[in-house]
């Protein structure tokens, strides 16, 4: 079975997942630059639902997860993008015949973290923002040993900074392999090396620290 991991955003992370036997692979992950230069959020979905569908032919896909829906009285901002992708993603994976699977937000961070939100020293040492992406970062490297590269080569071939939404991606397709399928997980993905930025990015994570 392929499984196709997907974190929902402008720059949407997702992991490619073979399962066999007992065994979980993740053989690919990326990210999708979504067009958003239209006025209508309708035709931001539609180009993430195309580039999808490219996914889904390609790897032939058997299976979706994606993140439940987060909604937080404090933080509305992107509360429509958060909506619209996912209900697109839901309702492209039915178009295709595909079953999908809800990921519980707080499930899954638990099961890779040991917790929800970064620790107190976490936001200390990466900033309260920045460190709810990289404590999950930090807990794939300590506790399965992956690691993503500095960089991510964007739609006019060059490099940027690493995207976030791909080390969620593989988090949800971890857990959603060992937490639901109890599958054991390992990794194929050769990651490139590092690239020296002439500035460097803000809040990359460092694997020497």
């Amino acid at each position: 079975m392929i499984i196709l991991s997907i974190d929902p955003a402008t720059s949407a992370g997702y992991a490619l997942i073979r399962t066999m036997d007992n065994q979980a692979d993740i053989y690919g992950y990326g990210y999708l630059d979504v067009d958003t230069s239209s006025k209508y959020q309708g035709d931001h979905c539609l180009d993430l639902m195309a580039q999808l569908q490219d996914l889904i032919y390609l790897h032939s896909v058997d299976h979706i997860c994606v993140e439940d829906y987060f909604f937080s009285n404090r933080f509305r901002n992107g509360a429509g993008v958060n909506a619209a992708f996912r209900t697109a993603i839901h309702i492209l994976a039915r178009q295709n015949n595909i079953p999908y699977t809800i990921l519980n937000i707080s499930l899954w961070k638990k099961h890779i973290a040991g917790r929800v939100t970064p620790t107190k020293e976490q936001k200390i040492k990466w900033g309260k923002e920045p460190a709810k992406k990289l404590h999950i970062q930090e807990a794939l490297w300590t506790k399965y040993n992956i690691r993503f590269p500095n960089h991510v080569i964007s739609k006019a071939g060059k490099p940027v900074a690493f995207k976030f939404d791909i080390s969620d991606a593989v988090a949800q397709g971890i857990y959603f392999s060992e937490g639901i399928l109890k599958k054991k997980i390992t990794i194929s993905v050769a990651p490139p090396d590092d690239i020296v930025f002439k500035k460097r990015p803000k809040n990359l994570f460092d694997y020497d620290s």
